[in-house]
């Protein structure tokens, strides 16, 4: 009563307010970061090791196994899992969700640190928290068809990635592709045995006349010189120059023992865009930056680099994340917009009156501008899940309004002011109001506690939608009391409801009374429905995290093991043919030999970035089963993988990158990749299952160099100093550099392609020894032996995992196949199998988001029993909830939506949203039932109080959602199943809360004044 006559009182301060709050809102809404995802950091540390060349099983002894004893020992580590191949393992060490990341981070350091000494000298260590921007939010093209491979990459390089680097929100720019140029000394193996020069001696001799040294200073003619010694060498001529050694007397230069001239380096990776040779540019934005902004600001700065770049130079696109933002933001906006416009139109239908309709309806633009600025201040982006929030939120921000208004509407009168009328109808509602909409808040609190992917991405849809909620539960107590004293007025037929209302109106009182006389359907009813709430349930469709057709997929491929970069290359163009005859696709990149993560692999393997049309028919599932098809039918030999791109990099987030992942654990390695190898064959059977693979990934074939002991000890050598020597030969040694403007280019020593090319060209390669050169066939064995396989381990158990991708079948249905399959395979003594995947993922989720509804119940009952002061009211409320997810599941049954975190966020929604209505009218019905009426006058009464005020609060809320739950427009989505399940929700639980909950009310009513009479 207080706070409503300080708002009358202060009607102007009150609106001024509300302005300068809007304008603060709409100012901080444009500049808001905008990005596909919340910020947020995963308790994930990732570990990569380089050792060189090593093979796979001296790389997991030497590397991965001290890392993992090392990781195993820091405190709140939950799974520490390795992936070892030739020369390189990767190591992900997750964290106890809440673990400061960090502080895990330099724990994970500081463990690096302390096992280095026990690591091969030149290993080589990275360590990087995981969060969603670590993969490119833009890449560019770079072609042209005059300048070479080598000139592109330096534009890229020198040019182009220094400019791009320094624009703001950037946090990183890579180029890849192109051939990077150096400076090559190809030694003539005749002409060196003939000077007595070794290769030694040459790396030796350019290192030393290679030089910029100061040596001292001088001071003459009263001014101080600094001495320098300098012989440096600015290109290949200079190089060919440099003096190796002497013969009779007279100097050998370079040019006598070797061919020095300008070339690139070795070709181990192909970048192409589509189908043509290019150089990649990708760009990472900063954690805090806005993608939209940073992407806008980089195609700013290219336009500003065009005039200085050479007339054919080409700078394209092969994947923009910002164009799937604005379309997605957008869309979430069009929702907001719809849906507001469709709540006006209840009010208007409801209210029949123009400034009633105004003032409630203003409520819905003021709300979201003051959410806006408490949005910033609490640190939130805009993103899929808070724009998500605020459109899930459209009809729920103004029920509060709308009760405000309502209650004013029925204390209006010819002999009633305007201000009497708000007074009376704010003591009356302003109690079961706040109480109401308390409801819906605290069902949000034990998200708090809501761990991994599903936590970090619903944690910011529900504090945004806390914030609207609070901000238009303070608007309806302050500042929609002060717009009524403005602005409404009294006129004649202000009560009036129109005849359709009217006949509702006595239906649905014919209906109550009916109820009312013939109360024992109850049970019946709420048995039917809850049987049916279970029957439906079970044979719902279930997932882990909604998917979106994000425009985008990526490809990932890999040829038989040891095939080489040409033959990949080979193959790959029918894959390039298949994607450029896809009408859908606008775009595509490809790399061989290394990955979008920017990681070098194998010449057999690599991905593709493709892009699709904005406008097209089909969905991007269709044209993924397309494309997998055909390259399975055209390209048999090529094994494919196919996802998008959020949703590798949410799996990623999650440490469970794959829909069906079945873990195969063991000591014996031939056992466990022999089962997973049993596994993959019998799940390419299961229909619906996609891109099934092995973990046990093959390299490819090596030459393996036996040294006899006896020969090289004979001829004063070691295995370490031989090992030297063939790296020199077959690699070449980086001897110098040469400084060519801003530009370092190494110079690589090395033998001519002739001498290492082949086996018979190895086995005759020379070896300089104290005694003589030697041929290296006379200093032992060469063997060919086949590839290895990928080490995998988790919590230092050795382990292959099968996994596999979804095709037309939701993860509940694909997990009953594997099931099956899993049932009728019987593994070896010491082998055990389980299944992991996004299904352990979506079990975690499931299992903590059914903790937090019983939370959220709780919570719940608690605020109804501080407004109602007694367990009756409060416990027929709560009895209703579960029939009102009879009407969730039928939603999500009939409109064939999954169950999954999304949908089940809804679930939790309803258990605030529907008992609003339950508080509004059991409120009502005991006032009167405790000023003397009996009990079902009392409920009567109430129903046809509160019927308008409750019609339009769901209609309003449901009518908001609709844009959401249809799924139109880009990233709806993601909010599509929380907006099914509420529609449904809501609609059915209306119904129960109007007819059952008063039937309830009435019958514990008569029963407790019954027992009151007797006492």
């Amino acid at each position: 009563m207080k706070l409503t006559d300080w708002a009358i009182r202060n009607i102007r301060p009150i609106v001024f307010l509300t302005t300068i709050l809007c304008l603060a809102g709409a100012a901080m809404y444009a500049s808001f970061p905008v990005s596909i995802l919340p910020d947020v950091t995963f308790p994930r540390v990732v570990v990569v090791a380089e050792a060189g060349s090593r093979p796979t099983k001296v790389v997991d002894v030497t590397v991965t196994a001290p890392l993992e004893e090392a990781f195993a020992t820091i405190p709140n580590v939950k799974r520490i899992r390795s992936k070892t191949k030739p020369g390189s393992t990767e190591i992900s060490v997750d964290f106890l969700d809440g673990t400061d990341v960090i502080r895990a981070e330099q724990l994970v350091n500081a463990k690096v640190n302390e096992v280095r000494p026990l690591l091969p000298p030149e290993t080589l260590t990275e360590v990087e928290r995981m969060n969603p921007t670590v993969f490119p939010v833009l890449g560019l093209t770079v072609k042209s068809k005059s300048l070479t491979q080598t000139e592109l990459w330096s534009l890229a390089r020198y040019t182009l990635r220094p400019r791009l680097a320094r624009v703001d929100g950037v946090a990183r720019v890579v180029v890849q592709g192109g051939r990077p140029p150096e400076i090559a000394v190809t030694l003539r193996p005749t002409d060196m045995a003939a000077a007595g020069v070794t290769n030694t001696e040459v790396v030796s001799a350019i290192q030393a006349s290679n030089i910029v040294r100061a040596v001292g200073r001088i001071d003459h003619e009263f001014k101080q010189y600094q001495v320098l010694v300098d012989s440096e060498r600015q290109s290949a001529a200079d190089i060919a120059k440099i003096v190796v050694g002497q013969r009779n007397g007279a100097p050998i230069q370079l040019s006598d023992i070797a061919t020095v001239q300008p070339s690139t380096e070795d070709r181990t990776t192909i970048v192409s865009a589509n189908g043509k040779e290019s150089v990649l540019i990708n760009i990472i934005r900063q954690p805090s930056a806005n993608s939209v902004a940073m992407v806008d600001a980089v195609n700013q700065e290219l336009q500003k680099l065009r005039s200085s770049l050479p007339s054919d130079v080409e700078v394209g696109l092969y994947y923009d994340q910002s164009v799937l933002i604005k379309e997605a933001v957008s869309s979430v906006r069009d929702a907001v917009i719809i849906g507001a416009i469709l709540s006006v139109f209840v009010l208007t239908v409801f209210l029949r009156n123009v400034r009633a309709t105004v003032v409630t309806a203003s409520i819905i633009p003021i709300t979201l501008l003051v959410t806006f600025v408490l949005m910033r201040l609490s640190g939130l982006t805009l993103n899929l899940m808070t724009l998500g929030a605020l459109a899930v939120g459209i009809g729920l921000v103004i029920d509060d309004a709308i009760v405000v208004v309502e209650a004013v509407f029925r204390h209006l009168g010819p002999d009633v002011s305007v201000k009497r009328a708000v007074q009376e109808a704010s003591s009356h509602i302003s109690a079961p109001m706040v109480s109401s909409t308390l409801t819906t808040v605290v069902v949000f609190l034990p998200l708090a506690f809501l761990q991994g992917v599903a936590g970090a991405f619903f944690m910011a849809l529900a504090l945004t939608l806390t914030i609207a909620l609070l901000v238009s539960l303070a608007l309806a107590l302050c500042v929609s009391p002060s717009l009524c004293a403005g602005f409404l007025r009294y006129s004649h037929g202000l009560h009036e409801e129109g005849r359709f209302f009217t006949w509702v109106t006595r239906r649905y009182e014919a209906s109550l009374r009916w109820m009312l006389k013939h109360r024992w359907i109850v049970l019946p009813i709420g048995l039917v429905t809850i049987l049916g709430t279970v029957f439906m349930a079970g044979r719902l469709q279930s997932g882990f995290m909604p998917e979106i057709d994000e425009g985008a997929f990526v490809l990932d491929y890999w040829s038989p093991p040891g095939t080489s970069l040409d033959e990949s290359d080979r193959l790959l163009s029918q894959v390039d043919k298949i994607l450029e005859e896809t009408p859908e696709i606008s775009s595509f990149s490809r790399r061989t030999g290394t990955e979008l993560g920017f990681a070098i692999t194998e010449t057999n393997r690599g991905d593709y970035a493709v892009m699709l049309k904005p406008n097209r028919n089909r969905s991007i599932d269709d044209v993924i089963s397309e494309v997998r098809a055909k390259v399975q039918q055209q390209v048999p030999s090529l094994d494919v993988d196919f996802i998008q791109v959020l949703q590798d990099l949410i799996g990623d987030l999650a440490g469970n990158p794959d829909p069906i992942e079945i873990r195969v654990f063991g000591e014996n390695k031939q056992d466990i990749e022999s089962l997973a190898d049993k596994l993959v064959d019998k799940l390419s059977n299961v229909k619906g299952l996609a891109d099934v693979k092995s973990g046990a990934i093959e390299s490819g074939p090596q030459m393996q160099f036996v040294p006899n002991d006896v020969e090289i000890g004979r001829r004063g050598m070691n295995s370490d100093e031989l090992a030297d020597q063939l790296n020199a030969s077959l690699l070449g040694t980086v001897a110098t550099e040469v400084v060519q403007g801003d530009r370092q280019i190494a110079v690589r020593v090395r033998l001519p392609i002739a001498n290492r090319s082949t086996l018979k060209a190895l086995e005759t390669l020379p070896v300089s020894t104290p005694s003589g050169i030697v041929q290296l066939g006379d200093l032992g064995e060469i063997k060919l032996i086949p590839g290895t396989t990928q080490s995998t381990h988790e919590d230092q158990r050795r382990l292959v995992a099968v996994t596999a991708r979804l095709e037309g079948v939701d993860l509940g249905t694909a997990v009953k196949e594997v099931k099956g399959v899993l049932a009728q395979v019987k593994p070896p003594p010491g082998v055990t199998l389980d299944l992991a995947g996004q299904y352990l993922s979506q079990q975690d989720s499931f299992r903590n988001l059914t903790l937090v509804l019983a939370a959220s119940v709780i919570l719940v009952f608690s605020v109804m029993l501080f407004q109602f002061r007694r367990f009756e009211a409060p416990t027929i409320i709560l009895l209703l909830m579960p029939l009102a997810m009879f009407g969730a599941v039928l939603a999500l049954w009939i409109t064939g939506t999954a169950l999954n975190v999304s949908s089940f966020m809804g679930v939790i929604m309803l258990a605030g949203i529907v008992v609003k209505n339950g508080i509004l009218l059991l409120d009502q019905a005991q006032n009167a039932w405790e000023k003397g009426e009996s009990a079902d006058v009392a409920v009567i009464s109430a129903g046809r109080t509160r019927l308008r005020p409750i019609l339009m609060t769901t209609l309003t809320a449901v009518l908001g959602l609709l844009p959401l739950a249809f799924g139109i427009g880009a990233g709806a989505e993601m909010q599509k199943p929380l907006a099914v399940a509420v529609v449904g929700g809501l609609l059915f639980s209306t119904l129960i809360t109007l007819l059952l909950g008063p039937t309830i009310y009435a019958a514990v009513l008569r029963r407790k004044k019954s027992i009151q009479e007797t006492d």
